[in-house]
C-alpha cells in the first residue's frame, strides 16, 4: 500500500491496447505482496495483481497506487486527504525494479481460478484501467491498493470465498498500524500523534486486509466453494525477490531521544531557576510556541483534513493552537500579568488530562506523557512565581 507512489515516466506505463484479448489457457494470475520500506509511502507495504500469459508474451502488473505530483495543489490536497490515486498497467520488469533497488521482499501467490473466474478478474481489471474508471479517491483504511484487490478477487469468485477466521485477534486500527510504525522515526511519531479516536475502533476481519500482509495471509488460508467442494484460493507463497526486513537503527535524533533530552533539560533548568530565583522567560516562550505549532498542525488534521482517521483527536487538549499566541505575547513583560489566567488554566487542564489519560477513549503515544509534564512544569512554575508575588 502506497501513501505516495512515484508516477514513472509515461514510457513505463503500458497502453490498454493489446490487453483486451482473452487470456490463453496457460495464463496465470497472481497476487503480489511487497514488504514495507523505509519511506513514509512504503511503511505499510504494497499489493498488486500480476497477469502472466506466456503464449502472448504478456507479463504485466495491475497497480492500484499511482498518482502524479503534477496534480494541481498536490501538497494541499494530500494533506487534506483528497489525493486521487489511479490504477495503471506496468511491465513486471518495471514493477520489480523498484523493489530490487529498495531491497524489499516480494512474495507471489498464484490465484487458483477457473478459466472463467480468471477471465472475469482480468476483464474487470482492464475495465478499471479505462480513463473514465482508473481514478479513485484514496482512503488509507477503507479504499487503497489492498482493499481494491480484495474486492476484485471476491467479485471474480462470486462472493464464495470462505476465510479462515480461527486465528483472528481483536485489534483496533491503531494496534494494526503500530505493527508497522517505528517509534524512532519522526514520520512514524507524527502519524501516531495525528490519529484520533476513530483509529481506536476495533477492526473487522475483512477491514484488516487494508494491510497487504494481512491480504496475502488471509487469501492464502481462504477457500472457495465450487459445487459444494472447497478448494484453496491461492497456491503456496513463492518468494520472487528476497530481502531481510527493514529495521530502523538507533538514532540520536529520534523523537524519543530528542524529546526525553528536552524533558530533562526543562527539569534541570527549572530547578536552577527556582534555586537562584531567576526567571527563564525564554524557556517559557520556546515551550509554548513549540506546543502551539504542534497544536496548529493537529488542528488542521482534525478539523480541516477530510481523513476520518484524524478526527476527534484528544491530543488537542494539551497541544492547543493558542499556546503559540501565548508564547508570542509572553515576549512582552507587560502582557504577562494579563495572561496569568491562561497559564493557570493550561496547568490545570493538562494535569487533568495526564491523570485521566488511561480512561480516555483514545490511545496515546507514550511520549505524550513527558510532553505533558514539560507543559505542566513550565506552566506550574509560572503559577507559583505569580502567586508568590
Amino acid at each position: 500500500m502506497r501513501k505516495i507512489f512515484l508516477l514513472l515516466l509515461a514510457l513505463s506505463s503500458l497502453s490498454l491496447q493489446g490487453h483486451a484479448q482473452p487470456l490463453s489457457p496457460s495464463a496465470k494470475v497472481s497476487l503480489l505482496i511487497c514488504a514495507p520500506g523505509d519511506e513514509i509511502y512504503s511503511f505499510f507495504g504494497h499489493a498488486a495483481i500480476r497477469v502472466h500469459d506466456p503464449l502472448y508474451e504478456k507479463d504485466i502488473v495491475f497497480n492500484y497506487g499511482v498518482f502524479s505530483f503534477q496534480t494541481s495543489y498536490f501538497i494541499w490536497r494530500f494533506a487534506k486527504g483528497e489525493t486521487d490515486y489511479m490504477v495503471d498497467v506496468w511491465r513486471m520488469s518495471t514493477f520489480m525494479r523498484e523493489y530490487k533497488e529498495d531491497k524489499r521482499k516480494v512474495v507471489e501467490y498464484e490465484l487458483m481460478l477457473t478459466p472463467d473466474e480468471r477471465e472475469s478478474l482480468y476483464e474487470s481489471l482492464v475495465e478499471n484501467c479505462k480513463p473514465e474508471n482508473r481514478v479513485y479517491r484514496y482512503s488509507h483504511f477503507e479504499d487503497n491498493c489492498s482493499t481494491r484487490l480484495r474486492d476484485q478477487i471476491e467479485k471474480a469468485l462470486g462472493g464464495r470465498i470462505k476465510y479462515d477466521t480461527s486465528g483472528d485477534k481483536r485489534m483496533s486500527f491503531r494496534n494494526l498500524i503500530d505493527l508497522y510504525l517505528q517509534d524512532n522515526s519522526w514520520s512514524g511519531f507524527g502519524i501516531k500523534l495525528a490519529l484520533g479516536i476513530p483509529t481506536d475502533h476495533i477492526s473487522t476481519f475483512s477491514q484488516k486486509m487494508f494491510l497487504p500482509d494481512y491480504l496475502g495471509d488471509d487469501m492464502a488460508k481462504a477457500t472457495v466453494v465450487r459445487d459444494g467442494v472447497g478448494s484453496p484460493v491461492t497456491g503456496p507463497a513463492v518468494v520472487i525477490f528476497d530481502a531481510p526486513p527493514f529495521v530502523r537503527s538507533f538514532s540520536v535524533t529520534s523523537p524519543a531521544v530528542v524529546l526525553l533530552l528536552f524533558f530533562f533539560v526543562v527539569i534541570v533548568l527549572t530547578q536552577w531557576e527556582m534555586k537562584n530565583k531567576r526567571r527563564l522567560d525564554w524557556l517559557d516562550i520556546t515551550v509554548f510556541i513549540a506546543f502551539g505549532i504542534a497544536g496548529m498542525i493537529l488542528y488542521f488534521t482534525t478539523f480541516i483534513s477530510v481523513m476520518p482517521s484524524t478526527k476527534w483527536n484528544l491530543n488537542l487538549i494539551w497541544a492547543f493552537p493558542t499556546h503559540f499566541l501565548l508564547g508570542v505575547l509572553w515576549i512582552f513583560p507587560t502582557m504577562r500579568p494579563k495572561l496569568f489566567w491562561y497559564v493557570r488554566l493550561t496547568a490545570i487542564v493538562t494535569t487533568l488530562f495526564l491523570v485521566s489519560i488511561y480512561f480516555l477513549p483514545q490511545t496515546f503515544h507514550w511520549l505524550v506523557a513527558p510532553l505533558c509534564l514539560i507543559l505542566i512544569i513550565r506552566a506550574g512554575t509560572i503559577v507559583i512565581i505569580f502567586s508568590r508575588k
